[in-house]
């Protein structure tokens, strides 16, 4: 007899084709009322690997919130899915910074039904962004399907022939001056920024002949919207990938303008870099990053602005196959940074020469290229001392482009090695400013601790120090560092915390390593604060 001790427990089933529908144990239909925590199910059953951001998630359903009011809004939603699935045992988890469907759950697209069924019915949330990113996903979804059927035959692999062809374009004549002035510097920075990144063929307000977007590997196609009113420039971009138009991301961006220009440039360079980082972490996520060159590079770029060992070996070696294809001298001067995060992450001395002669094999091949002035002068800083070079290279790369996240942190850190500490503060504010959406933007946090060191400000470099160590917890230099400004904060309970959690990262560590000739906290040396760390 069958006591039912042995009966297997059917797994949660998502219906992703058709209607969208939850299907518990048993069958029980548990589909969420409430149309945005639908759509939160839908989205990360479709997604990578079942699993998305925080960040992400709430640019898709709460797009027009402020990002206080999304966060919480998101968190609620999460509680409420968790609360309605209640006895369908572990369905969606979240932590600080994703939210994702459990292994456990299925998810049913039903591909046979391919054509005949719309994806997602009844997944229908009110905000412009979800209704963006809807309509382009169920009309992409039946070439989507043959294009990764296909994909062997038709991908070229990195450095081929195909190459990375990125189209932007405004997508309405615009009668109004004033906007279509305002457009002409959104595409122009759009532009530099993708050339700094290391895309080669940009086409603006134009489109590539039909046979070079048939041979391309990877396609970025930008489309934006603008409009003048109320005092106010606001702009909707949509971007999408490939010859079949998939949608990748949408944003959108609302700046003051007075006496015809711009209040707040910077938010417009903050708009200009969160829309190309979210485009290649998009990418990324329905196509395998060894087949575009750019797509390479942004991976390794943030590898290197968090130095483990294993990163940086794996950053060098994504690098190496590119310095001979799309891309080389932007893949040339990562790898020169990649020797830098080296010498003074790891002591690796023999790395300071390959750093000097990679960054200038980089500038000589590229020399307007604003990210690539900007890291040679990084170099030059840090492992030559050749403060002049440093100085000269970094206002090259302003020159260049004013408002690039990295040229911004070079012409930061040499205000700072001049004493010009207000020019430091401006340009760190900026920076850390226009780095917003970057994967690793807790290097510019880091950068405004360091800029508040260096003027005395041990409760500002704290506060930002805990919030580089909230972007990222396993950043090191960030943990070193919130014990050191802990210690002479007299906080010897965060400080306290703080080595526990680096010990965990570097097994050993001890707080009196901060004291050590060779251990990497070199603005604290610079400054003379490592006797006042050893007093605390």
């Amino acid at each position: 007899m069958n006591d039912g001790k042995d009966k297997k427990v059917s797994p949660v089933t998502v219906v992703t084709r058709g209607r969208f529908t939850v299907l518990c144990p048993q069958n029980r239909d548990l589909t969420p009322s409430n149309r945005k925590e639908r759509a939160v199910i839908a989205l990360l059953a479709v997604s990578p690997n079942k699993r998305r951001s925080r960040q992400w998630l709430q640019s898709m359903l709460w797009s027009e919130s402020e990002p206080q009011k999304a966060s919480g809004s998101l968190r609620r939603a999460l509680s409420n899915i968790r609360s309605g699935l209640t006895g369908c045992g572990a369905v969606i988890e979240s932590n600080k910074h994703e939210a994702w469907l459990c292994d456990s759950v299925k998810v049913d697209d039903r591909p046979s039904m391919l054509g005949k069924e719309n994806m997602l019915e009844l997944v229908n949330a009110p905000d412009p962004a979800f209704e963006d990113w809807l309509r382009d996903f169920r009309a992409q979804d039946a070439a989507q399907a043959r294009t990764l059927q296909n994909a062997h035959k038709t991908e070229h692999p990195a450095g081929s022939s195909g190459g990375t062809v990125v189209i932007i374009r405004a997508t309405a004549d615009q009668t109004d001056g004033m906007a279509r002035f305002f457009e002409t510097v959104l595409l122009d920075t759009l532009s530099m920024r993708f050339e700094a990144e290391g895309a080669e063929e940009i086409y603006t307000q134009v489109e590539p002949e039909p046979d070079r977007i048939d041979n391309a590997a990877t396609i970025v196609h930008i489309e934006l919207v603008s409009v003048v009113e109320a005092g106010h420039w606001s702009v909707h971009l949509r971007a999408l990938a490939d010859k079949e138009r998939r949608f990748l991301w949408s944003g959108r961006v609302r700046l003051p303008i007075e006496a015809g220009e711009f209040s707040a440039g910077v938010e417009l360079d903050a708009f200009a870099t969160r829309a190309i980082a979210q485009i290649l972490l998009r990418y990324q996520s329905f196509r395998k990053v060894s087949h575009s060159p750019l797509m390479i590079l942004a991976r390794a770029s943030a590898r290197l602005y968090d130095p483990s060992f294993e990163r940086v070996r794996a950053a060098e070696r994504d690098l190496l196959g590119l310095v001979d294809g799309e891309g080389a001298p932007v893949a040339l001067a990562w790898l020169g940074f990649a020797k830098l995060a080296r010498v003074l992450e790891f002591g690796d001395q023999e790395a300071a020469n390959e750093a000097q002669m990679l960054v200038q094999e980089a500038l000589t091949r590229r020399p307007g290229n604003a990210l690539i002035s900007a890291l040679a002068s990084r170099v030059a800083m840090d492992v030559t001392g050749d403060f002049d070079r440093a100085e000269s290279l970094a206002r090259d790369a302003m020159n260049n482009d004013d408002g690039n996240p990295y040229a911004l942190q070079a012409a930061a850190r040499i205000s700072l090695l001049q004493g010009r500490m207000e020019d430091a503060q401006e340009l760190t504010s900026r920076a850390r400013q226009a780095a917003e959406g970057l994967s690793h933007v807790f290097a510019w946090d880091f950068e405004l601790c360091l800029a508040a060191l260096a003027r005395g400000d041990f409760a500002a470099a704290q506060e930002a120090v805990r919030q580089a160590h909230s972007n990222n917890p396993q950043h090191r230099a960030s943990l070193r560092y919130l014990i050191a400004t802990s210690l002479l904060l007299k906080d010897m309970a965060v400080a306290e915390n703080a080595a526990v959690k680096l010990a965990a990262l570097e097994p050993g560590f001890v707080v009196s390593d901060l004291s050590k000739p060779d251990y990497p906290v070199l603005t604290l040396r610079n400054l003379g604060l490592i006797d006042a760390l050893e007093e605390g």
